[in-house]
């Protein structure tokens, strides 16, 4: 997907691909690298205003306009101004408001409720959508006319997992703007861990992957982060006996080790996180299990939380 021949494009701009899968930040990149990165960029979520509220909030308003309008609102087109308005989500917007957007696009003029005077909207507009927009068109639910407007110029992004060397480099990026954030500068992923990673589904695209980066990072208090660091609840597929021997190292005191770490952490897991139950099972004392639990830093009562909510 080549988006920097969008950068400058004048036309409205559509952004289309599942929940997660970066269309916001793909927007923002777009506009961060166009000749107008020094105007605003500013971005309403469509699916989150009250249908009464959309054409207040984008066109603005006069006082009196409406019950409750006690002042002049400017609105999200005036507040534009020659920079970039990104319409999240217009899968959502009614067809009443798509007849206005469709207008707002033809025209490139407003006019704010309670008023006659029409405005010029100087700016450029992205939009972004999860939705199957020609499937609306068919259904009825979305406006024909606005359909083919605005799917003139569109970009459309893959789940996460289709693109191995976008997710690759997803994670060295996120990883390392985590490990600046909370300040775990000794944290390291190894290429064994990276090469996890990668093989994953990622359902739920940047946003499921940002999420497990993070906790990852907040949670590890080792120099590095290894494959059983990563919460259990992340979609995910068979590990392949050669992949798992491949993410231990040479030296053998040390496998044996690594071996020990992963075994008693899936062990926990298994038996949420209940150390005599755990114990038990094993056939080893609840002292030997408590030491070797410090010793890895596996955290019971982690492991306890998250099997009580998984359960909720």
């Amino acid at each position: 997907m080549d988006y920097k021949k969008f950068i400058n494009l004048s036309v409205p701009l559509l952004i289309t691909g599942e929940t997660g899968t970066g269309k916001s930040v793909l927007a923002k990149k777009i506009f961060e690298q166009s000749h107008i990165h020094r105007e605003k960029f500013l971005t309403v979520h469509l699916a989150s205003l009250k249908e009464e509220l959309i054409e207040s909030e984008l066109f603005g308003h006069k006082k009196g306009a409406f019950t409750g309008a006690v002042e002049v609102q400017n609105g999200y087109l005036k507040d534009t101004g020659a920079g970039t308005l990104f319409l999240d989500e217009i899968g959502e917007l009614s067809l009443d408001s798509q007849k206005k957007l469709l207008y707002l696009l033809e025209e490139k003029k407003f006019t704010p409720l309670g008023s006659t005077a029409v405005q010029e909207f100087r700016g450029r507009i992205i939009l972004a959508t999860n939705r199957n927009l020609e499937k609306m068109v068919n259904e009825g639910s979305f406006r024909e006319d606005l359909f083919y407007r605005i799917t003139v110029f569109n970009l459309h992004l893959p789940a996460l997992a289709v693109n191995k060397d976008l997710l690759r480099e997803s994670i060295r990026s996120i990883f390392f703007e985590l490990k600046s954030k909370y300040r775990k500068h000794q944290c390291t992923l190894s290429g064994e861990t990276l090469d996890y990673l990668v093989g994953l589904e990622w359902k739920g695209n940047f946003r499921e992957l940002r999420n497990t980066l993070e906790y990852a990072v907040v949670m590890n208090e080792k120099s590095a982060l290894g494959i059983l660091d990563f919460p259990r609840k992340i979609s995910t597929k068979p590990l392949l006996k050669e992949d798992f021997i491949s993410t231990f190292p040479e030296d053998f005191s040390a496998s044996l080790e690594l071996f020990e770490e992963m075994y008693l952490k899936a062990m926990f897991q298994k038996h949420a996180g209940k150390v005599n139950e755990t114990a038990r099972r094993l056939g080893m004392s609840k002292t030997t299990l408590i030491h070797k639990a410090r010793k890895y830093q596996i955290n019971t009562l982690k492991i306890r939380a998250d099997n009580s909510e998984v359960a909720a």
